[in-house]
């Protein structure tokens, strides 16, 4: 707890002299970080997406394959029973 205030002053000079030393402008620089993070964010929805989907057809075959199966032991019952 000693060295709190400490940090805290190091991060405000560490803010200001970031912003004194920075590249661009601040508009250039918020629109640079809103373009960069729908770019991250659009890439992440695509992803998320993606795999969605990916669960989707993997269930989709489980169930296909489960309904085949369990056909294929309802005729097998049906013949033994007609035996």
């Amino acid at each position: 707890m000693k060295s709190l205030p400490g940090i805290l002053v190091g991060l405000a000079i560490g803010a200001v002299v970031g912003v004194l030393l920075a590249p661009e402008s601040g508009k250039k620089t918020r629109k640079r970080i809103s373009s960069d993070s729908d770019s991250f964010f659009k890439d992440l929805q695509d992803q998320l997406q993606s795999g969605l989907d990916n669960i989707k057809s993997q269930y989709n075959d489980y169930v296909d394959s489960a309904t085949g199966k369990t056909q294929d032991l309802v005729n097998q019952a049906k013949k033994k029973a007609k035996q």
